[in-house]
């Protein structure tokens, strides 16, 4: 009868360690996904705009679809945005699109998208990446 376990007093100490750690844990690990995802995302847009622009040289016109860059993207059909959030300017937001798009403006060079956003809005700052993106 040499046996000695746990005091409430203990175990009710230990859920609480448990629960203060988790608490600092998990706002950190969305944090985290959140700025894995908008670099994914960036990535993904540049990688797109050189296909663009490489398809431009080759064939003198800008493409409509992901789809007419298969020659020039490794796996172009397969390409996909995350789930989740993402940094846009600055604020985490929730992804909506599913694809990616390649977006025209009038007088101006076909550029790859997400939800309208270019790669350089995609950024954890509120200012503005200097990148050349805009």
């Amino acid at each position: 009868m040499n046996q000695r376990g746990f005091a409430t007093l203990e175990v009710i100490l230990m859920v609480m360690v448990i629960g203060i750690l988790a608490s600092v844990a998990v706002p950190r690990f969305n944090e985290v996904t959140t700025a894995a995802n908008t670099a994914k995302i960036q990535s993904d847009l540049s990688t797109i705009d050189t296909a663009i622009s490489i398809y431009y040289m080759d064939n003198g016109s800008y493409p409509t679809a992901i789809s007419q860059l298969k020659d020039y993207l490794k796996d172009a059909a397969n390409i996909k945005p995350p789930k989740g959030e993402a940094y846009i300017s600055g604020t985490a937001t929730k992804i909506t699109a599913t694809e990616y798009a390649i977006t025209a403006e009038e007088g101006k060079e076909s550029r790859a998208t997400l939800d309208g956003k270019k790669a350089g809005e995609f950024t954890k700052s509120q200012a503005s990446s200097g990148a050349g993106w805009d």
